[in-house]
């Protein structure tokens, strides 16, 4: 079949600011050195389009906000670029009627690399480089992450004559799907999904000529309904504020504030486990990249088996912090003598009316929520403390809230010596001792613990972080670039996560600049003078040495 006319000209010149910038942005990436060997041949003749000229024009058009990552896009910012720009990328001459079918030929023999594995590296070490060649060293000083997924429609149509489709996927059992009433039916009754064209290799089917796109569940948003959808799911690893103190109650102190950049991403196709999705691009990016201890996500992910998610992170040095379901809470069996509520150990003696806790509605105003977090605060206080950190088979050390020094009763007159800021509780009269030592828990009866309790004020303050990846999805879907259907118009998991690894590059870079920005205008403005102390030691001394102006000498005057 033969190709309709490309309109390639009309792209507009890259500035020699912005054509330096996608020059670094690529050579910091690495994929140039990664890629040559399997790339170059030896023999033939040299390539006209080379490789650091395709990564650099792909760079140059998703630099500009509100672009789309299509070939010829690409192409026309070859087309656009002087000569000396042409000559600095190894291009001795160049043909612009020419000049899509060799973008497309070195694009579609990337990716074949990429998919075949023959340089080393796969589309998504790819997407990750150019991500993280945009964020400077001294820009990623957090140690905490947040995580989310947003869907990516792919670019195929349904065939058939409806739109809907079966979830077969792995992440259908735990993801929390809304019930939609407008489902089409047959005259019998049936339910009427889309034509089938082909089961993929994994078992599952293909509706659209899309081989690796499937069948997903995506939630609602201002412009559409929940409901199933057919492409990818994108999986985001973004930079938050770490939690720099709290008292486990109803305070918590963050860090100072960080640039949400992007630091790991993994596109999958809709429907795939989450948690296999982006616990492993976590764990790997500890040692290189971003020393990482805390990480932040939704249901999605914590109601995945801990084998896959809590477990393989607790095991790597990282906690979790994430909200529970109604079916993960409750009490739960444990050997030991403490209370598994709600994922945490409380003392045997936590009162009845704060084990049964309900959560305060979505939405709910600031009021209504404190509230129910009261309860919530003081149910903490009745908390296990861990005494140790765990070992190497995961078993932790827990003391109770009494010789934690948390709670004060009469009935335990050593937790009397304790400081009176610590509550004062009434215990049942048959008590004599508040445990029987130390406890230790295996990994496999906490997978849903948190360094924060769940429900408290303290624990809000912790989860409202994911909001910035939150923000990062809506910048992704429309304020700086729209993923919808449309911006991608190739097929193959592979090719789109090569794509978006340069938008990836291009948010962070802006990102990066708006922070920079932020912190600039903060330091222009006056500091405000802390109020000075009066009494210290050096006021003290310094009246020592400078007598008063009328004093005289005790002795009279000499003679």
């Amino acid at each position: 079949m033969s190709r309709a006319p490309l309109d390639v000209t009309g792209g507009r010149p890259a500035s020699p600011g912005e054509f330096e910038i996608a020059r670094q942005l690529v050579r910091r990436s690495g994929i140039v050195e990664r890629l040559t060997p399997a790339l170059e041949a030896e023999v033939g003749r040299p390539r006209e389009l080379t490789l650091e000229a395709l990564l650099v024009a792909l760079q140059l058009n998703a630099l500009r906000r509100h672009h789309q990552a299509h070939l010829v896009e690409a192409t026309r910012v070859l087309n656009a670029m002087t000569d000396a720009q042409r000559a600095t990328l190894g291009m001795a001459r160049w043909d612009p009627d020419e000049a899509y079918p060799r973008v497309e030929r070195l694009f579609v023999e990337v990716c074949r690399i990429l998919e075949s594995g023959d340089a080393g590296a796969d589309a998504t070490w790819c997407a990750n480089q150019l991500a993280r060649a945009a964020i400077p060293k001294d820009m990623l000083t957090s140690h905490s992450v947040a995580v989310d997924g947003t869907d990516v429609e792919t670019w195929g149509r349904l065939r058939g004559t409806t739109v809907q489709v079966d979830l077969d996927g792995e992440a259908a059992e735990t993801q929390l799907i809304d019930e939609t009433s407008a489902v089409p039916l047959t005259k019998k009754g049936k339910v009427r999904t889309a034509k089938v064209l082909a089961v993929g290799t994994d078992g599952r089917k293909q509706y659209t000529a899309d081989p690796d796109a499937r069948a997903g569940h995506r939630s609602a948003k201002g412009n559409r309904n929940a409901g199933p959808f057919v492409g990818y799911e994108l999986h985001l690893g973004v930079q938050v504020r770490d939690v720099r103190w709290t008292n486990h109650v109803d305070r918590t102190i963050l860090g100072p504030e960080v640039p949400a950049v992007i630091t790991t991403c993994n596109l999958v196709p809709a429907g795939s486990h989450r948690g296999q999705a982006i616990v492993d691009e976590l764990i790997a990016t500890k040692p290189d990249v971003q020393e990482m201890t805390d990480v932040v996500w939704d249901p999605g992910y914590s109601l995945c088996l801990p084998a896959t998610t809590a477990y393989p992170l607790a095991q790597a040095g990282i906690e979790q912090t994430l909200e529970l379901v109604t079916h993960q809470r409750g009490i739960r069996p444990f050997a030991g003598e403490a209370l598994l509520l709600d994922g945490q150990l409380y003392s045997q003696f936590l009162p009845t009316e704060l084990r049964d806790l309900a959560m305060p509605p979505r939405y709910a105003p600031a009021p209504l929520r404190h509230r129910y977090e009261e309860k919530f605060n003081l149910r903490a206080q009745y908390r296990y403390v861990r005494h140790s950190k765990p070992d190497e088979d995961g078993v932790t050390r827990w003391k109770c809230p009494f010789c934690a020094g948390l709670l004060r009763s009469r009935q335990l007159p050593e937790t009397m010596r304790r400081s009176r800021k610590a509550p004062l509780v009434q215990l049942p009269g048959w008590v004599t001792q508040c445990c029987n030592g130390t406890l230790s828990a295996p990994p496999a009866e906490l997978p849903l613990t948190q360094r924060i309790p769940f429900g408290t004020s303290a624990w809000r303050i912790s989860m409202y972080r994911r909001q910035a990846v939150e923000s990062v999805n809506a910048a992704l879907q429309g304020a700086f670039a729209n993923l919808a259907r449309g911006f991608f118009r190739v097929f193959g998991r592979v090719k789109i996560t090569f794509l978006l690894g340069f938008t990836f590059a291009a948010y962070n870079l802006d990102r990066v600049r708006g922070f920079r920005a932020k912190q600039a205008e903060l330091a222009g403005k006056p500091k405000r003078r802390a109020k000075r102390r009066l009494g210290t030691w050096r006021d003290c001394m310094s009246s020592q040495d400078t007598p008063p102006d009328d004093a005289t000498d005790a002795k009279g005057p000499p003679g």
